[in-house]
C-alpha cells in the first residue's frame, strides 16, 4: 500500500525537481521514490508526471555513486 502524500508535500517536490536540472534532479527523484519504498516509481510518474526511464538513470546513479554526463552539447544543429 503507497502512503499517500498530502498537498503540500507533493508540490514541494514536484518544485524541487522543476527547480534542478541534469544528475542533481535524476538523484532527487531517486530518494524521493526510494522513501516511497515498493511501488514508488510508478506512483512518482503518475503522480509527479516524471519519466520512469529518468527515475531508473537517478537509481543506477545512487547505487553505483557514479554521475551520468547529459551530453547535451554535442546535440545541436549541424
Amino acid at each position: 500500500m503507497m502512503p499517500e502524500l498530502s498537498a503540500e508535500l507533493r508540490s514541494i517536490y514536484s518544485k524541487t525537481a522543476q527547480a534542478l536540472k541534469g544528475s542533481p534532479r535524476r538523484q532527487f527523484m531517486a530518494r524521493i521514490v526510494k522513501s516511497l519504498g515498493r511501488g514508488g516509481q510508478s506512483y512518482a510518474a503518475r503522480v509527479f508526471h516524471w519519466g520512469r526511464s529518468t527515475i531508473r538513470i537517478g537509481m543506477s546513479v545512487l547505487e553505483s555513486g557514479i554521475a551520468i554526463e547529459a551530453r547535451c552539447s554535442p546535440r545541436g544543429r549541424k
